[in-house]
């Protein structure tokens, strides 16, 4: 007799969970002997996704796509066309250069060209550094064909037209002027004179009353001929495609020649530990200190940068800061700072205090200078240094123009374009016995030069070393 219901045959049962744990047990043993499967990782998302585009005919950009909103920005610049190349006897000329640039292209007087800036929403603007000649360009999607154009005809058909350059001239003029009543302008005055004596640093950029009336159009139109294609580096970001930006570049800076350019060498410091006054009859001093720096493409530049951020750059909460605020009241703000240049880094500190305050307020920083290479700062210090100088990068990225500003001195700084994506890295990576390395290579209270502008008194040893006091008697290339 046969069974009818296999399903409710207890043999028929029996015989399936054998099976299943035949299947169980082969599973697992083939899960033993085969090799692991690879895990899919995920890459790492990128800080910005900067592509690099190049023309055909060469020309390279960085660029961020962002098609959110209907904008483009590009920040650009030739390098080494700035104020240092300014004849000692035209000083001034990079800087009217920049302003006449966009004052009239081809067949459009001034008027006619800011108009048409005006009326449809183009920003375009110049200006001249001291190593640099830097453009920046923003305008709406629609009316990117007209932006280009007349950035293309500003760049290679500048009019330099008389009127302007005299408009431009006298306010320069008015401007260094007015300036005189500054005592920080005055004070930075001083501090290029003699930091970099004997260096075309030291020349105003600005221009003084009179070179600046010197200058004819002519010369701008032989330092125009020195802006060449082979010197630019440009930052773009927003609604543009790479494919497009790559037409852009060579319809905007396709006719530019190319023209000499040589690599700048670091020079050192002049007038190293010296102190000088420029007397004012002022209620405060204006103070500002400096000594050699650190280059960007120093191995050791983040240790230096977290180490200064700790000494004076990180405002409250800086060593200089607590000790000369925040326990005696001597001023209302310090701060310590790098400057690059390609020709020179500097390591400074800026602040101002009641002329009778002056000997304590140097004498403060001196210490400070000293207690920096000679104790370790505490892993706290470094862990909340660290913290801020990673966070504080996105914060400032709120604008087209602020990233393509940064795309640009990024290049300018050679940096590689992954750069933002290994920065947060090369910060953790840095220790205190780091920070205490390069604080006993980099600092030196014997090199720090020291610039004073107001009405102090006599000053001891403690305050400025050992070289006393140089009066500074007339104020460098302004007249």
């Amino acid at each position: 007799m046969s069974c009818n219901n296999c399903s409710s045959c207890p043999v028929s049962s029996r015989r399936n969970v054998v099976i299943i744990i035949i299947v169980l047990i082969l599973l697992v043993l083939a899960s033993l002997l085969l090799p692991p499967s690879a895990p899919q990782e995920t890459p790492p998302e990128k800080f910005l996704n900067i592509q690099e585009v190049t023309s055909d005919s060469g020309i390279s950009a960085w660029l961020v796509e962002d098609h959110s909103l209907p904008i483009i920005a590009m920040n650009y610049a030739f390098r080494g066309a700035g104020s240092k190349n300014d004849p000692s006897d035209k000083q001034g000329l990079a800087r009217l250069v920049s302003n006449t640039m966009d004052e009239g292209t081809g067949d459009m007087d001034s008027q006619t060209f800011q108009k048409m800036l005006q009326d449809n929403s183009i920003s375009l603007s110049f200006s001249a550094g001291r190593d640099h000649f830097n453009g920046v360009l923003k305008t709406l999607s629609q009316s990117k064909d007209m932006a280009f154009d007349m950035l293309h005809k500003a760049l290679t058909e500048p009019r330099f037209d008389e009127e302007p350059l005299a408009r431009m001239c006298k306010a320069n003029q008015s401007r260094i002027r007015s300036s005189l009543a500054n005592p920080n302008w005055l004070a930075a005055r001083v501090h290029n004179d003699r930091l970099f004596d004997g260096h075309a640093y030291a020349m105003n950029s600005g221009g003084t009353i009179s070179s600046l009336e010197k200058i004819t159009a002519d010369d701008l139109r032989d330092f125009h001929k020195g802006l060449g294609k082979n010197q630019l580096v440009i930052g773009a970001v927003g609604d543009i495609t790479a494919e497009e930006l790559k037409l852009r570049l060579d319809e905007v800076f396709g006719d530019m020649p190319v023209v000499e350019h040589k690599i700048p060498e670091k020079r050192p410091l002049q007038n190293t530990g010296n102190t000088y006054l420029y007397k004012q009859n002022i209620p405060q001093t204006i103070i500002k200190l400096s000594q050699s720096g650190i280059s960007r493409q120093d191995e050791d530049f983040y240790s230096a940068y977290l180490m200064n951020f700790i000494l004076g750059a990180s405002g409250f909460g800086s060593r200089l800061m607590e000790e000369v605020r925040e326990k005696r009241g001597l001023t209302y703000g310090i701060y310590s700072y790098f400057n690059q240049y390609d020709e020179a880094d500097l390591l400074s500190v800026s602040t101002s205090t009641a002329n009778e305050n002056v000997q304590e307020t140097l004498s403060l920083i001196r210490e400070q200078w000293n207690k920096m290479s000679s104790e370790p700062v505490s892993e706290e210090e470094l862990k909340e240094a660290k913290a801020y100088v990673i966070g504080s990068l996105p914060l400032s990225l709120t604008s087209t123009s602020s990233i393509s500003g940064l795309l640009l001195s990024l290049q300018l700084d050679h940096l590689p374009v992954n750069y933002l994506d290994t920065r947060a890295e090369m910060i953790n990576a840095v220790s205190t016995q780091d920070i205490e390395a390069i604080s006993k290579r980099l600092l030196d209270i014997d090199k720090i030069t020291t610039i004073m502008v107001g009405n102090p008194p006599s000053l001891t040893a403690s305050a400025i070393g050992a070289y006393g006091v140089n009066e500074i008697t007339k104020l460098p290339n302004v007249e």
